[in-house]
Parts: C-alpha cells; structure tokens; sequence
C-alpha cells in the first residue's frame, strides 16, 4: 500500500539523459545528466502545464500524447508529423515558447562519465553524483521557504523496480546527510510512470538531454539547449554550479 504523500506548495520533477553505467559507456553519449523542474504548485498550474496542453492540442489534437524527447528526435509514433521541416520548425519554436514562458527554474547536473572514470581509481556511481548535486542545489534553491514544517516534493519518472529502488536509496542517504554541507533536506520523493503523462516530466527530459548534448558538444548554438539555457537556476547571473553542475569540472 502506497504510503500517502504530505500536501506541499514546492515539487521537483526530476528525469534524466543517457544511462548511468560505467562499465560499458556509449561513445556516443558519454554524459549522463538529470535535471529538475522546480516550482510552485501554483506557477506550474498557471504556466508550465496549460502552456504545454496547448501545444499538444495544437499539434496533435489532444493532451494524451507524451512529450518523449527520444521519439521526437527519431520522429517516431505521432511525431511522424514532425517529418515536414517546416512543421517540426514550428513545433520546436513551441517548445522554445514553452520553456521561456514557465516559471520556476531549471535545475541539472550532468557527469562525463569517460571523464570521470578516467580521473578515479574508484569513480562513484555516477546515478550518487547526479542525484547528490541536484539535491544539493534544491535545497540552496527553496531552504528560505521550507520553514515551519515545510517539505519539497521529488517526482521522479519511473525507471523500473530495481532502478527506482536504488535511487530511492541515494536519496534517502543524501536526504539524511551524505551531501556537501551534511544537511537533512526535507524532502519526499515519489515514483510515477510515463504513461501517468507527467507534464513537469516530459519538460525535464527535454531539458536533461538538451543539457547532456551541451555538456559533450560545448556548442552554445544547439537550438534545444539555448531554448533550455534561459530557464537554468542563476546566482549573479551565472548558471554554471548554479543551475548546470557539471562533473568532473572543467579545469
């Protein structure tokens, strides 16, 4: 029996690009990234969500399909529509309408695990790394406003079973300590599927994959990642540490 989740004003949604293995890397995605957007109930009520309804009913005629970034890329299923350059233009213009338009922010941690396992003897798990980073940021995020008892809700996108377990136990041990300053984050987390049609999620892996490009490529001129990059989570105007966190950093 699924253990009922506290009402809160604060929500992550959390998705992510590439695979977190390290014994076989893909060359050709090395950088694995997570990525949370992160808002009020309220402006993801009245932006985020109506915003990218009206998209899909624009483009497809209905709110069921899901924006699976993927299937998009590949034009596959009811995205064949994307087939015409002049539609998909159009279409990746809304997306762009849509990230600039939300409120909230972006938050994503990526790691070039080629990088990464080239540095370390005993390279951590990069799926720790991801998820301590980004939690990390969330807390600096929300801390002035999660006082008097109140949480920040993590919505991660289901994995599968095992997966989903071993992320529940990162972030549990993150939540309860194991990150930089030692913190107890007061956070829940749950687990939905795909076919719930998330929209937060279907935004994230947007975002993530845009991020994930941008962190192998360093190509500023990507049209997904400068539809994301304005959204990203800034201090002083920067977003790197801030809103990316890259590993291992650039020296």
């Amino acid at each position: 029996m699924a253990i009922p989740l506290p009402r809160t004003d604060f929500v992550a949604f959390i998705d992510e690009a590439g695979d977190f293995e390290l014994d076989v890397i893909n060359p050709d995605f090395p950088v694995c990234a997570q990525c949370a957007v992160t808002c009020t109930i309220e402006e993801y009520l009245s932006k985020a969500l109506p915003n990218m309804l009206r998209v899909k009913y624009s483009f497809f005629g209905n709110e069921c399909v899901v924006m699976h970034g993927h299937k998009i890329r590949k034009k596959a299923g009811p995205f064949q529509i994307l087939k015409d350059d002049a539609v998909f233009e159009e279409f990746m213009r809304a997306i762009a309408w849509c990230f600039k338009e939300m409120d909230g922010c972006l938050i994503i941690a990526a790691v070039d695990k080629m990088k990464h396992k080239a540095k370390y003897v005993w390279p951590e798990d990069p799926l720790f790394l991801c998820l301590q980073f980004l939690l990390e940021r969330l807390h600096d995020h929300w801390r002035p406003k999660l006082v008097s008892g109140k949480r920040l809700l993590c919505v991660f996108e289901k994995r599968g079973d095992k997966e989903d377990k071993v992320t529940k136990a990162h972030f549990d041990k993150i939540c309860a300590g194991a990150n930089y300053r030692k913190r107890v984050f007061p956070f829940d987390a749950d687990f939905r599927p795909k076919e719930h049609n998330v929209t937060g999620h279907q935004y994230a892996d947007l975002a993530a994959y845009a991020a994930s490009r941008f962190v192998e490529t360093k190509n500023e001129d990507r049209k997904d990642w400068q539809a994301v990059r304005g959204k990203l989570r800034t201090i002083g105007n920067i977003y790197l540490g801030h809103g990316l966190k890259v590993f291992p950093s650039a020296k």
